[in-house]
């Protein structure tokens, strides 16, 4: 009898203990990890705020590669939302809530049935070559008391998948080609003499070298000087159609064309512009620019041009190439 009372005294006390403990816990836990990364920190936001990008390397994704995933919502940014169902890692949501580019993102997690949420966060900060990439996990909300207590071993289990996830992120980002860096610039009123015509993808170069031969033909008859460097402008992008496009070249002030030479200007403007170095195929920096524009909600223009600062005229090298890109905004 004495010993049934020690045992109900101690089991008491532990159960005691066991209601106090969680009286002096949090109730929320953040778990935090880093990495540095050399890759463009454009790259590494649209790693994140595209949510299907996370197949490339998410840490929970690898941990269940039977796990379902289902997308809703937005491709990218704020009301993008991830569901997924996992026999391991239990069911949960993930909306993205804020997105700044290319600098934070902020997403609420939802576990389920009812085992709590969460506040994801990312912080990217260019540093030199590299960016400091942060992924941050706050529990919130939790339960009194066994909430608490899974609070204290949040840690640990979620920090190997945290490290795991920003290694693979690196791994892969590191692995991308470098996209170009982009800008808003202003630019000045350009007066030109061009030729406006069109072409299929195939021949936009050839169109272009005899128009500008065109144009340098009138020039020189009229004794007009060349005021920069021959550029294109484009009003609309076919790839299996026709292309509607001007072969132009600056010119000092306004002159008089002839025939299908005119004299036409290029609006002052402030415009998106990129820098693109190698050869003619320029479609990685225009994806680029077009990921850029979606990212902060540019409204630009109906017509985009290219300067052909270095080309095969005065440079056999392609490498050495080099066309700037411009995207005028509205």
């Amino acid at each position: 009898m004495k010993a049934l009372k020690i045992i109900g005294v101690i089991l008491i006390i532990l159960l005691a203990i066991f209601l106090i403990v969680p009286l002096f816990l949090a109730n929320q836990v953040t778990i935090s990890e880093h990495v540095m990364i050399k890759a463009k920190s454009a790259t590494l936001f649209n790693q994140v705020n595209t949510l299907q990008n996370w197949d490339n390397w998410s840490p929970f994704h690898k941990a269940d590669t039977a796990m379902t995933t289902e997308y809703s919502g937005p491709e990218k940014g704020v009301g993008s939302t991830m569901s997924w169902q996992s026999k391991t890692m239990g069911d949960g949501s993930l909306v993205i809530a804020v997105s700044t580019p290319y600098t934070y993102i902020k997403s609420d997690l939802l576990f389920k049935p009812e085992q709590g949420a969460a506040i994801d966060e990312w912080f990217f900060e260019p540093q030199d070559e590299v960016v400091e990439v942060t992924w941050t996990t706050t529990l919130i909300d939790l339960d009194y008391p066994m909430g608490r207590y899974m609070g204290l071993m949040a840690k640990t289990m979620m920090k190997p998948f945290m490290t795991s996830g920003l290694k693979t992120l690196k791994e892969y980002c590191e692995a991308l080609p470098v996209p170009a860096d982009i800008t808003l610039v202003d630019v000045e009123s350009v007066p030109s003499l061009s030729i406006m015509d069109a072409a299929t993808v195939d021949n936009i170069g050839e169109l272009l070298g005899k128009n500008y031969g065109l144009i340098m033909e009138y020039m020189k008859a009229k004794k007009i000087d060349v005021a920069g460097i021959p550029y294109a402008v484009y009003y609309n992008w076919d790839p299996d159609g026709v292309i509607h496009l001007r072969a132009a070249i600056p010119v000092a002030t306004e002159v008089q064309g002839k025939g299908v030479v005119e004299y036409f200007e290029l609006p002052a403007t402030k415009a998106v512009f990129a820098k693109h170095v190698g050869g003619h195929d320029t479609g990685a920096t225009h994806e680029a620019i077009g990921e850029y524009i979606s990212d902060f909600g540019i409204e630009t223009g109906d017509f985009v041009w290219e300067v052909y600062v270095i080309d095969s005229m005065s440079e056999p090298d392609e490498s050495k190439w080099e066309t700037d890109i411009y995207y005028p905004i509205k």
